[in-house]
Parts: C-alpha cells; structure tokens; sequence
C-alpha cells in the first residue's frame, strides 16, 4: 500500500476522523444565505454495484453534489472510512489513479464502499483503470460516482463500459434554469407555475398572466447573472455580479481551452466572432475569415471543444421534410448562460448588438435543448433542438418522437408582429415579451415559458 497518499486522502476526506461538519465545501455552503442542492439526492444511485457519471461544467455544483452524497451517507450509518472523496485534478496520470484507489481500499477494509472522483477527465486513460478495477470484480460491493467539466471526454470514456454500470446513471449538472432560480429566489412565485410536460402540449395559461410582472423582474435580473452559483450568490448580494466571481468563470474557461491543448488567443478570437454576429447563423468558413486562424477545421475544433465545457450551444439547420440534420449549412451558436453573454462581452471586448433580443433567443433555445435533452435522454444538449430557415426563419426546432414543433423568438409586443405563416413546420409557437394569445399560431411570454421549463 503507497502510505504516502493517506495524508493527502485524510485532509480531503475529514469525515475519517469524524469531523464532515468541517468539510470546506459543506461549511463554505451552509454560510451563504441562500442555499440549494444542485440535484435531488434521491436520484443519485447509492446501491452496489453503480457506476455514476456526472456531467456538467465547472462551478456549477458537481463537488456540492458529491459532498452532500457523502453527508447523506454518513446520516444513514455508513462508516466514514467506507466513503472516498478525491479531486482528480491533483493526479497526474492514470498509474497515480489507481494507487489512489488500492491505497483507500487497503485502508477501508469495508465489506461496501463508496468512491467519489471529482473531475476524473483531468486524468488520462483514467476509462483505463476503472474498467480494470471493474473487470477485476474490485468495484462489485462499492458505489463509484465520477465527475468532469469535459462532456464529450466523459462520455467517451463511459462507451467503454457497455454492460459495466450496473445502477448506475448519468447525471448532467447545469447552471440554474429559469425555473430553478425561481425555486431558489422566490419558491411561492415558482410553485404557482406548473411544470411543462412536452413542447407539442402547452396547457391555456391566461390564469397565469397575474404572475407575468413579477416573472419578468425575475428574469431581468437572471439576464444579468445567469444560473451558474457564484454569479448568483453575488448578485442577489450586492445587486451586481462580483468581480472575483467573474474571474472563477473567465479562469474555467481560460485553463479548459488550455488543458485540451488549445490557444486561449484563438478560443477569444471564436468566441469574439459569435459575440458580434449574434443571433444570425454562421459557417465555419465565415469565422475562420473573421479570425487569425483561418482554417474551418480548426474553427471546428475550437467550437466542439467550447460546446463540450458547456459554454456554446450550436444549434444545427434542419430539412423539415424529413425532420433530418443538414450538417453542413450554417450553424446557430448561442451562449448556453446568460451570464456567460456578459463574461465573453467583456472578455472579448465586443459589444452585443441588440444584446437583450440576443440573450432571450439564446435563453429559449437553451432551456428548450435542456428540457428535450433530459426528457428524451440526449446524449449532447443538442440531440433533440434545430432551426430552420429559408423565406423566414424558426429559431428553434423541436423534434418530438410524432413530429416537430417549432418555437420563434420575438422580443416584442405588438400583435402585427406575429403573424399567421404557413410553411413546412405546421406546428408553430411564437414567443413574446409578454404578449399572449390563445389561438393558432400560439403566443406565449417569454417569462412564463421559461418559468414551466
């Protein structure tokens, strides 16, 4: 057993000497005056044998989520030595890996364990050793929940697991959506609004409109701060987003471009061109010209990387006859937080023309993305969301198992705006600032759309 590591493991894991109260995360949590749970507990799988794969970016409630699995745990009688916390950032390599682990195991000597590595993907090959620790029957009495901020790493690494998690499920941790930051800033107000059940079934909510004033203030201010905690927190605080939370955010997504193998520089320079062509769709060609680099392939590579850290959502063209992707037409890219549009606009020094209409295109899109995502269990956010264009233009196509149904965003009022069209998607919802209509083609405020969802 490598004896070395059990310091290091015992700081990280202080419910070993029976002292979870003073956990950094736990404590740092429980100091704040609004608090939340990233995720309903009940849902995690804790029965052997589960491998548990959690997905979202950094900063937006994985290690929260671990701990609080931990705590809940110790609450039920499991002995602390059985439970295993360990953030994977500080191995270096998959041999460390794996002594981490035979080191815990020789420690514990429990019959049942539970393991928790945070930001596995930060470790090469590490699909390599929990396969191995699998394959071995080492995992057959334990729990095992891993975690990344890189999404198509993660899951890549899980396809080698077929037939090789048992319970156990994938979890995606997002920033707060509309409706969970309503949960979290004004519960009455969120519980007066009913859940969505599918895109295509959209219940008569006239009842509702008495809740519209106070879901758009709401809304203004989540298009300031977004879902991610920090911003949050800060916000609801001072009424600003503070700047150390900003540098959290900005530095996430500074060290990921850098960590896969990327130029901050270029990351700056793709991100700078979505900013200033915002919300029109582009090709790959297109930003490559706007950019120093030049090559749509490198283009394409920045891109990917930025939609698997969460950070850009593309939304791909849709042949509405056939309900099929057209890869190879233009792209629509919206930021996938609205705070993220504030972050990159000072960041990259590019101001966001009409920046409201912007960010409420992008927040439909995403939230729809989500919902049809976690509904339909979307591998990518994007699996089950398009746009069409050609005469004019749908900015967010859903594709339902018995069609598709199209959602266009427009940030306004008044009536003449929303015309009857017929054209190749049938199914229609236009959305407003606040204007509602009962009737073909349906209009729903923005505000209590993304309230249901």
């Amino acid at each position: 057993m490598e004896e070395s590591y059990l310091p290091i493991l015992a700081k990280q894991n202080v419910w070993w000497e029976g002292k979870i109260e003073s956990d950094p995360h736990l404590a740092q949590w429980r100091e704040h005056e609004r608090r939340w749970v990233p995720l309903d507990l009940d849902t995690l799988p804790l029965r052997a044998f589960a491998l548990n794969i959690i997905i979202g970016p950094r900063q937006a409630g994985k290690t929260t989520l671990m701990k609080f699995a931990v705590e809940k745990l110790i609450s039920k009688g499991t002995h602390p030595k059985a439970i295993l916390y360990a953030r994977c950032d500080e191995i270096m390599e998959a041999g460390q890996l794996r002594k981490v682990l035979e080191t815990f195991f020789a420690y514990s000597g429990a019959k049942e364990n539970f393991i928790f590595l945070d930001e596995i993907t930060d470790v090469p090959n590490w699909e390599k050793v929990i396969k191995g620790f699998i394959d071995d029957g080492d995992f057959r009495a334990s729990v095992v929940t891993v975690s990344g901020s890189n999404a198509f790493q993660l899951q890549k690494g899980s396809e080698l697991f077929p037939g090789r998690r048992g319970h156990g499920l994938d979890i995606r941790i997002l920033p707060l959506s509309f409706r969970d930051y309503l949960r979290v800033t004004d519960p009455a107000l969120a519980n007066a609004i009913p859940a969505l059940e599918a895109p295509d079934r959209i219940p008569e909510m006239g009842q509702l409109l008495v809740y519209l004033p106070a879901l758009q203030k709401r809304l203004h201010d989540y298009f300031i701060c977004g879902g991610f905690p920090l911003a949050i927190l800060s916000y609801l605080s001072n009424g600003r987003v503070s700047e150390s939370a900003k540098d959290a955010y900005r530095s996430w997504i500074i060290g990921d471009i850098l960590k896969n193998g990327k130029s901050e520089v270029l990351g700056r320079e793709v991100l700078k061109v979505i900013l200033s062509k915002a919300p029109s769709a582009l090709s790959w060609e297109g930003i490559a010209q706007e950019t120093s680099i030049k090559s749509p392939p490198t283009v394409a590579s920045y891109l990917e990387l930025l939609e698997r850290l969460f950070v850009v959502l593309p939304l791909y063209a849709v042949n509405p006859d056939t309900g099929s992707r057209e890869f190879a037409k233009n792209k629509k890219l919206h930021l996938m937080d609205p705070f993220l549009w504030e972050l990159c606009e000072e960041w990259c020094m590019q101001r966001i023309e009409h920046k409201t209409e912007v960010i409420a295109e992008a927040l439909l899109a995403s939230h729809l993305a989500r919902f049809l995502a976690h509904k339909y269990g979307g591998k990518r956010l994007n699996d089950y969301l398009s746009y069409w264009k050609n005469s004019h233009e749908i900015d967010a196509v859903a594709h339902l198992p018995h069609g598709l149904v199209g959602f266009e965003m427009k940030w306004s009022d008044r009536e003449a705006a929303f015309p009857f069209k017929t054209g190749p998607v049938k199914n229609l919802v236009y959305v407003s600032k606040s204007l509602y209509r009962n009737k073909r083609p349906m209009i729903i405020p923005l505000p209590l759309l993304l309230a249901m969802m």
